[in-house]
């Protein structure tokens, strides 16, 4: 089997789990946020595809997840297409870049690469929030948006931080052990 063949596989399996993941945590009700967001499963699968098959790829895996996510009926909060693209389109772009970060030290990019991308992702959903979604009696753009997205965003943020920095250096440890290549490791 050529390389192409072969990453075209990889990249369908790594989509295929994030759709999974995302519908399996869209049945957890303690994972889901009151008025949106939710402790993201899907982006595990998107990062070990930024790291397996190079950032270029994970970005393409995460586009193919948001795709598949919004034809399946996914992804359907739209207010304006900015809005669509700071709280779906962005961070599933963002996820697949985790891999183009360098190592820092002695400290490997998949924990610089997560922990940046996380980051990014949540002032991607705060940016939506402080535009899109302001707290009643609040106008865009005002502190009190800013205080209220900033606050709501960051728990669930931070738990997928949490549950992503924790799953996917073992899966990729597991991972590069079963198959060498994994193009975006540093």
């Amino acid at each position: 089997m050529n390389k192409t063949t072969r990453d075209l596989i990889f990249i369908a399996f790594y989509v295929a789990m994030a759709v999974v993941l995302d519908i399996v945590s869209a049945m957890i009700p303690f994972l889901q946020m009151p008025q949106g967001g939710s402790i993201n499963l899907a982006v595990i699968p998107v990062f070990v595809a930024s790291y397996h098959l190079g950032w270029k790829k994970g970005v393409v895996t995460g586009l193919l997840w948001w795709l598949v996510g919004f034809l399946m009926g996914g992804n359907n909060w739209f207010v304006d297409p900015m809005q669509y693209a700071l709280d779906y389109l962005i961070p599933a772009v963002i996820c697949g870049l985790a891999a183009i970060l360098p190592r820092i030290g002695k400290i490997s990019n998949v924990y610089s690469g997560v922990v940046v991308m996380m980051i990014l992702k949540f002032a991607s959903h705060v940016l939506s929030g402080v535009y899109y979604w302001p707290p009643e009696g609040a106008a865009q753009g005002s502190i009190g948006a800013w205080t209220y997205s900033l606050g709501y965003n960051f728990y669930y943020n931070l738990a997928t931080l949490i549950v992503a920095i924790l799953v996917v250096p073992v899966l990729i440890q597991r991972l590069s052990k079963l198959r060498k290549g994994f193009e975006g490791l540093k």
